[in-house]
């Protein structure tokens, strides 16, 4: 049905999936949410509805709507009414606040806000300093919501009076190349930026997923990503293309996942963000192997648990490298063994290449930044919202510029070792955060680690390591680091420790590093020094 380079380029409109699917299959289910089934008729009546009464409201083709919801059907009807008008989607991720809320209404240009009543509070302290924003869809308002008040007196829109009471297919001049969504990163590593997203981008993200997992008719995917990150958004367009089966949950819960896999017959998901090593952390049940999922799509992972991975739970790992404004650019492919700790080799559609500070490629081998260029177009993002000098400097010379570090091998596999700016630089050398947090986590006390760069006393950085210890396990701080000591070059040893409960994630379950470095050393982080010991060329040094 889509293909990338063959589909034609009036097929590539979001909202014309919904209703081709309508049209063609109208009862059939797409959706298990809570005890509900929602069929493809039931979705784009919604759709439908929530776009006539978008455009009673005065939202036009171009304008900005902003989207602050959890994942549920309701989120789907609202994503594809705004996709409908041709309008522009900015999801928001549920957990911002205050200023990066405000930074992103503004820098995006909203008119127009879609929110679940729970964040209109949040909203409501940000208004003041929002003069764009007119108003204000709250889906289920209550007594809590009645201050709410846009500065020139336009109160909030009870979703249900914006809701038209016609359900026809609403046509509109929208085209391959309109623009679907500004979709703003994670911020995981810096300030949020948005991406500028068309409606070929948008379903090429599915195209991929498909082509990764193989995903056929008769799969039903279990999907707990929030529609504010791409990949909750391709799942269910995926899931679309081959008309299967989707369930739908509005977060990750380790203590439900394994139960909605059984009792719905799930068979294909996403893990990202640490979700593959949280599972494998849960203590081990006798029918672990006994479940229908049949492929795990995640992000790269410590491999030396992989295989382990693959054993309990009786399924396959296909890994994945790539980012929102790039797509899935690298991949594994299960029928042919790919070398320990790679992420793959480049998908069809793109170019990879690995190059030095100059820009010149790197011999196999050599590590340097990841750079990709499309072989068709509309595949990657437009550029980033606002920021035309960012753009053409993450464009430099027509590659797009990642700003990750990696290393080729002379087969075409792809080694992602860090963000460059995860990067820390100690003693000369430069250290790889995703290597000293797979070496620390290999201490079986160990269940979840993030390594981070703090200043240094002089010059360059000292390597800090915040760790969330097995719930049945206890474990010194000296004793970890003796274990780091034993296990990495003595460059990359931790001279700082933290233990926490919980390490800070965005709702899609990445590590806020951003967070973790700006708390830097506390009065809770444990130093090596303090403590008499000092790493060295030659192994631990006695300092007291």
């Amino acid at each position: 049905m889509y293909k990338i380079g063959k589909t034609p380029k009036e097929q590539w409109v979001v909202g014309k999936v919904l209703e081709e699917r309508a049209a063609e299959f109208p009862d059939h289910p797409i959706v298990y949410w809570e005890e509900e089934t929602y069929s493809y008729s039931d979705l784009n009546r919604t759709a439908n509805r929530f776009a006539r009464g978008l455009k009673e409201i005065s939202v036009n083709q171009g304008d900005r709507v902003a989207v602050m919801m959890t994942g549920s059907p309701t989120y789907i009807g609202v994503w594809f009414g705004i996709a409908k008008i041709g309008a522009i989607e900015v999801p928001i991720n549920t957990a911002y606040k205050g200023d990066l809320l405000s930074h992103i209404i503004n820098s995006a240009g909203v008119t127009v806000a879609v929110i679940e009543n729970d964040f209109a509070l949040i909203f409501d302290e940000i208004l003041h300093s929002c003069p764009k924003l007119r108003r204000i869809i709250v889906h289920k308002p209550d007594n809590t919501t009645l201050k709410l008040q846009i500065p020139d007196g336009n109160p909030f829109d009870d979703m249900k009076s914006v809701l038209s009471d016609m359900g026809d297919n609403f046509q509109c001049d929208v085209t391959s190349e309109s623009t679907a969504c500004i979709m703003f990163t994670s911020g995981t590593t810096g300030p949020s930026k948005g991406v500028i997203i068309n409606n070929a981008f948008e379903l090429s993200f599915a195209v991929i997923f498909n082509e990764i997992v193989s995903l056929k008719q008769s799969d039903i995917t279990y999907n707990f990503l929030p529609f504010f990150h791409i990949a909750g958004k391709f799942i269910l367009l995926g899931t679309m293309f081959v008309n299967g089966k989707m369930i739908l949950r509005p977060r990750f819960s380790v203590e439900k996942f394994w139960k909605d896999v059984r009792r719905f017959g799930a068979t294909v998901t996403v893990g990202v963000g640490g979700i593959c090593q949280m599972l494998y952390a849960q203590p081990r049940e006798d029918n672990d192997s006994s479940n229908t999922l049949r492929m795990i799509y995640s992000v790269p992972n410590p491999h030396d648990v992989l295989e382990q991975f693959k054993s309990r739970f009786n399924l396959e790992l296909t890994e994945g490298y790539g980012s929102t404004e790039a797509n899935i650019v690298v991949y594994t492919r299960p029928d042919e063994e790919t070398p320990l700790g790679a992420a793959g080799r480049a998908a069809p559609y793109y170019d990879i290449r690995v190059v030095d500070t100059n820009d010149q490629e790197v011999s196999a081998g050599i590590s340097g930044e990841i750079i990709v260029r499309p072989k068709y177009p509309n595949i990657l993002m437009e550029g980033y919202y606002g920021l035309p000098e960012k753009t053409l400097e993450t464009f430099k010379n027509l590659w797009f510029h990642s700003g990750d570090r990696g290393m080729m091998d002379k087969n075409g596999y792809l080694f992602f070792l860090d963000r460059m700016k995860d990067a820390i630089r100690r003693r000369g050398e430069n250290i790889s955060s995703f290597e000293v947090e797979r070496i620390t986590a290999k201490h079986a006390a160990v269940s979840e680690v993030a390594a981070i760069a703090v200043p240094a006393d002089v010059g360059e950085d000292e390597v800090k390591v915040v760790v969330v210890l097995q719930s049945n396990k206890i474990i010194t701080e000296s004793e970890l680091f003796q274990h780091c000591a034993q296990e990495m070059p003595y460059f990359m040893v931790p001279r700082f420790i933290e233990f926490v409960d919980n390490l800070p994630r965005t709702p899609t379950q990445k590590v806020r590093k951003i967070e973790l470095r700006t708390l830097g050393v506390t009065k809770s982080t444990w130093d090596c020094e303090e403590h008499g010991m000092k790493i060295t060329r030659r192994g631990i040094k006695s300092i007291t």
